[in-house]
């Protein structure tokens, strides 16, 4: 059997997840057959793939008019989505693209069309989404074991650097590319996009993730950015049900995610702490569903063996992923407001320089315990700039 020929377009940043898994493998069912990143020299695994006889390529297109690839694995900048993805599908690759899908839910059926007609999937790498602990998850809440969603709601604080807002030619927090092209990068639409994406998802049908809608939201900044870095978001949830979302990279500690979604018949609630995805029915019964970080590779070795198939429905594909996209437009049609200056505060660590909001964590907390906007609490006025 002729091994899967990947095509790794990025190997920096979260490439190093996948390029840490497959390159300690060693399996005879892949071979990387090039890689593209303008910045390749920078990467850690750069080196390891020089010394493996991978050739490095200009460009995807500079890739395919020399060779071919049956997987696409795309981690680069939100921007480049769109174009990447119709890229691989042009020249006959399946298609791995990490989150989110685009900055443009327009993109979406644009995307689905050319997926079509190619005859080759899409994924899109939210790695909960192909997880045994969500999927299962997901499978009991369509079978209606927890009734109907009353409240969804998620809560992460992951303090994040100047370097981290500078990385990559500095794309982080800005609205849009050089050539115009929407990012939309931000707290919500990139490194929490997952917990968004997750409410979603579980109430969705296979393949399919719920709309958001009737969308209520503070935004604030602390950082030198061009669009928010907190965020607290209220929305409706097509069907019926309400959800929460509470993020930060402005805060002075780190809160890794945790979630309670309530429903007419039942509680399912996570933490880091226990790495375990709980639910308790009405009726006493408790359900353990696992841990959803149990292996963030599930995607990648889906995709590989998806290759194989001839016909693949992705459990996250551009149908599942769009409502995220969608609700991000409808949150940034709202203000941002800047932070207090007073309340910022400086300081450093391992070379990297943070800045934070003087008791934010406390207030975000509060949010999510009494499921309130910011803007509803009495601190509101003192907290951001007239």
């Amino acid at each position: 059997m002729e091994p899967i020929r990947l095509l790794c377009v990025g190997i920096g940043g979260y490439a190093n997840v996948y390029l840490d898994s497959l390159l300690a493998r060693q399996a005879p069912e892949f071979v990387i057959a090039g890689f593209v990143d303008p910045a390749a020299e920078a990467a850690r695994h750069y080196g390891p793939l020089c010394a493996m006889g991978v050739p490095r390529y200009g460009s995807m297109e500079e890739f395919y008019a020399v060779d071919r690839a049956d997987l696409a694995i795309l981690t680069t900048p939100t921007n480049f989505h769109t174009r990447q993805i119709l890229c691989a599908l042009a020249n006959g690759s399946h298609v791995l693209c990490e989150k989110p899908l685009s900055g443009v839910s327009a993109d979406a059926p644009v995307l689905l069309e050319a997926a079509r007609a190619a005859g080759k999937f899409v994924m899109i790498g939210y790695q909960w989404s192909y997880a045994k602990a969500i999927l299962d998850l997901k499978a009991d809440m369509l079978a209606g074991r927890y009734g109907r969603p009353v409240l969804l709601k998620s809560r992460v604080f992951w303090p994040r650097s100047r370097e981290y807002y500078a990385r990559g030619g500095g794309w982080g927090g800005k609205l849009r590319a050089k050539d115009g092209t929407v990012i939309n990068d931000s707290v919500v639409s990139n490194a929490t996009a997952h917990y968004l994406h997750n409410m979603l998802y579980v109430l969705g049908q296979p393949g399919c993730s719920r709309e958001a809608h009737s969308v209520e939201c503070d935004l604030l900044r602390a950082n030198e950015i061009e669009n928010y870095d907190t965020a607290v978001v209220r929305f409706g949830l097509e069907g019926g049900g309400t959800g929460l979302l509470v993020v930060s990279h402005a805060t002075l500690e780190n809160a890794e995610p945790a979630f309670e979604y309530r429903f007419t018949d039942g509680t399912v609630c996570y933490s880091a702490e226990t790495a375990e995805i709980v639910g308790l029915l009405a009726d006493g019964t408790r359900i353990s569903y696992g841990d959803p970080f149990a292996n963030v590779t599930d995607k990648v070795d889906a995709a590989m063996a998806a290759c194989r198939l001839p016909v693949y429905a992705p459990p996250c594909g551009i149908a599942a992923a769009a409502p995220q996209v969608r609700c991000v437009e409808q949150i940034q049609t709202h203000p941002i407001r800047n932070f207090r200056r007073e309340l910022l505060r400086f300081r450093e660590e391992d070379g990297q320089h943070y800045r934070y909001v003087e008791g934010l964590d406390a207030l975000l907390r509060q949010c999510y315990e009494e499921e309130r906007l910011l803007s509803q609490l009495p601190r509101w006025e003192g907290l951001v700039e007239p």
